[in-house]
């Protein structure tokens, strides 16, 4: 007995003894390399550097304290209640500008010091400081989330691309001021420096009324706005459209001498002194609209055939039509920078007009580029005098952009000392939803940019087929983290920040969400088209024949099987977006929104299924079926007035009465309401309402 008691109490104190020294080898561990970033910042910080002292709770900071000659930055909701204060102490946050040498170069740039129970921000200028009050503000939040304090650290910060813009087009529609407002707030959260807003016809041009829609917004409004982003390091620059996209301008009949082609509404005449005496005068009203910017976007893409008009067609046959282009290019560049603007400028139409235009997409090898090229290259090589130095020709490619033509280009602009910047997309142009991802391809180019020393990115927002803006932020906020640290993160460690920060940390493993709704929506898109889908529609899908029971189903058996998995598909997505808004911290209304377009595509898939149950020789299950089949049109509309619904808590609807139509390919001009969204719909639906009268007379 004694003997056992013994080995017992030998064990123990043997396990005891190996505890304690596990636990020194943790500890030295600990200390012998830095532990990896718990921290879901966005954009990433650049280098985390943890210290051994007392870090900062949500509520330990109870003070601000500004050390130096500036005001106080504006702040997020949780930095702005904290009052000032002239003592340094415990739970104080210091905002400090100054040129010491351990500084990030950049004035965007700062080192965030969280140490002793207190915070200090230390940056070159006054942005650097406003950024580091928006990683102060994320880190904060996280610990309210979390009942954690914020680790004691050194964090220090600096952007890749010192231009990191995003794009907003209202060509098709307007959302409200206070939605523009919040949109400012939320991109300067991510370090969005920039905005290039698309008028169009949504401004209230003062010196030519008649190209201003009734409904658009004023120069006044547009001018409160720009002040309010640049109080928030925002600059908001216009794009108003210049040689090509000039419907919302040529579709006026005053107008219509300026075209280059009188059967066209697309382009103007680069020849006609009215084009200039015109665009003048909207970029004056533009100016005024964007007080204080620096950047005129002046536009320029896919102005299709130029050198047409008598006059244009003896200076393209004398200069060619890139001289033609350059021509129109230099004026507008030339007046923009009398008005102190930068003028920028889409790329693709001088590519085209040296015939290398092709080699930015994937259809080509590597020996058809270089071909190409060698052609193409003395082409634009003869005229490099006539590109204005003055501007930044905007390499825009909408896929990872890695294509050798497209890197060429990039090059040819470097090497002749024009200045280059990049343009994503932060989706394709569909309605609804994107039908494929678009992180990866935004990643890519901004990373091929950051490699080449390219300082400047515009992510695009393109409204052709007018999706809901919310739509468009998954790809925008991708955008703020790659150009700000483009090598940050992998795909699915930024998927699963974003989460966090956009809705709450109970929402970080939704990380297949917007895959799945992607696919959903590709679904919807031509489930009712034979040919083509919402966006040209070529032909409807036929109806069943009940003379020949059975005989639709089979021909249309993998539309009927995939529209299964879509109804199983929405159900899951249904419970998982009730789960998300039901864990949500913030932005409710986004899953609210993608709740709404969830449940209106998979209509179409319904109603697939009840006409199959349709499709069958016994009158009894033929009669049930067509009843469905009514149910089915009547939960369409349903979900119409939802998705309405919701798109009008930001959007207006409808244009006024007065509005002159602009009608021209892209699918949200065809209507001046929602329901062009819903063409394809509309006219299927008629047939099977005239299906259904005529079958249920028969039986």
């Amino acid at each position: 007995m004694e003997r056992s008691g013994s080995l017992k109490s030998s064990g123990f104190f043997a396990v005891k003894i190996f505890s304690i020294l596990m636990i020194f080898v943790i500890a030295f561990s600990s200390c012998a390399r830095e532990p990896a970033s718990p921290f879901k910042i966005l954009p990433k910080p650049r280098k985390v550097k943890f210290i051994n002292s007392a870090g900062v709770g949500f509520r330990g900071l109870k003070k601000i304290r500004i050390e130096g000659d500036f005001r106080r930055p504006v702040m997020g909701p949780i930095l702005s209640l904290l009052p000032l204060t002239d003592q340094s102490e415990r739970g104080t946050l210091t905002l400090k500008l100054s040129a010491a040498r351990k500084l990030p170069e950049s004035e965007e740039g700062y080192i965030l010091l969280v140490k002793n129970g207190q915070i200090e921000i230390e940056s070159r200028g006054e942005a650097g400081l406003f950024y580091g009050c928006q990683t102060l503000e994320q880190l904060l939040e996280d610990s309210r989330d979390s009942g954690m304090a914020v680790l004691a650290c050194t964090m220090t910060d600096y952007p890749a691309l010192s231009y990191r813009a995003v794009h907003i087009d209202v060509k098709h529609h307007l959302d409200t001021m206070k939605y523009y407002y919040d949109s400012i707030d939320r991109l300067a959260q991510y370090k969005i420096n920039a905005v290039i807003f698309e008028f169009e016809d949504k401004l209230r041009y003062r010196r030519r009324p008649l190209v201003g829609a009734p409904q658009a917004i004023s120069i006044d409004e547009m001018a409160a706005l720009t002040r309010y982003a640049r109080k928030r390091h925002i600059e908001i620059s216009p794009l108003v459209q210049g040689l090509g996209h000039a419907t919302f301008i040529l579709k006026h009949e005053e107008y219509a001498p300026l075209r280059e082609d009188p059967e066209s509404r697309w382009a103007f005449c680069p020849c006609d002194e009215g084009t200039y005496e015109l665009l003048f005068d909207l970029y004056r009203d533009a100016f005024e609209a964007t007080p204080g910017s620096r950047y005129l976007h002046v536009g320029g893409d896919e102005v299709g055939e130029i050198g047409q008009c008598p006059r244009c067609k003896q200076r393209a046959e004398s200069e060619g039509k890139l001289g033609l282009n350059l021509y129109w290019l230099n004026r507008v560049c030339d007046f923009a920078q009398k008005q102190g603007r930068i003028p920028i400028f889409w790329d693709d139409m001088i590519f085209k007009y040296a015939g290398v235009w092709e080699t930015m997409g994937n259809d080509l090898d590597r020996k058809e580029v270089s071909q190409l090229w060698k052609k193409g290259e003395p082409v634009l090589d003869s005229v490099l005098d006539q590109y204005p130095k003055n501007c930044v020709y905007m390499r825009w490619n909408y896929t990872p952009a890695r294509q050798e033509g497209n890197i060429r280009a990039l090059e040819w602009f470097q090497k002749r000392g024009l200045k280059a910047w990049i343009a994503t997309a932060a989706q394709n142009v569909h309605p609804l939803l994107p039908q494929d991802d678009r992180v990866n391809i935004i990643q890519s180019f901004i990373q091929l940019a950051d490699e080449k020393k390219i300082d400047g990115m515009l992510c695009t927002a393109w409204d052709d087929s007018s999706p809901h803006m919310e739509t468009y932020w998954r790809g925008l906020i991708a955008s703020a983290e790659f150009s700000w640290n483009p090598e940050g993160r992998k795909l699915e460690e930024y998927e699963k920040v974003f989460l966090q920060r956009e809705f709450g940390p109970a929402c970080v493993e939704a990380t297949e969400l917007y895959a799945d709704l992607f696919q959903a929506v590709s679904f919807w898109n031509s489930a009712l088209c034979e040919k083509g889908n919402h966006l040209r529609m070529e032909k409807l899908l036929e109806l069943p024949d009940l003379k020949n029971p059975g005989a639709w189903s089979r021909k249309s058996e993998d539309r009927l099987k995939t529209a299964e998995g879509e109804v199983k598909r929405h159900e899951e997505l249904k419970a998982q977006l009730i789960t998300l808004r039901n864990r949500a911290h913030r932005n409710r209304y986004h899953l609210e929104l993608l709740s709404a377009i969830n449940d209106f595509q998979v209509t179409s898939a319904h109603l697939l299924l009840t006409l199959k149950e349709c499709d069958t020789a016994s009158k009894r299950k033929r009669a049930e079926g067509m009843r469905k089949v009514w149910q089915s049109l009547e939960g369409f509309e349903q979900a119409w007035r939802k998705l309405k619904e919701v798109y009008e808590e930001t959007r207006f609807l409808s244009y006024p009465e007065d509005y002159v139509q602009d009608r021209y390919f892209h699918l949200a001009s065809r209507k001046e309401d929602l329901t062009w969204m819903i063409e394809v719909e509309t006219q299927f639906h008629e047939l099977v309402k005239d299906w259904l009268a005529d079958n249920e007379k028969r039986d």
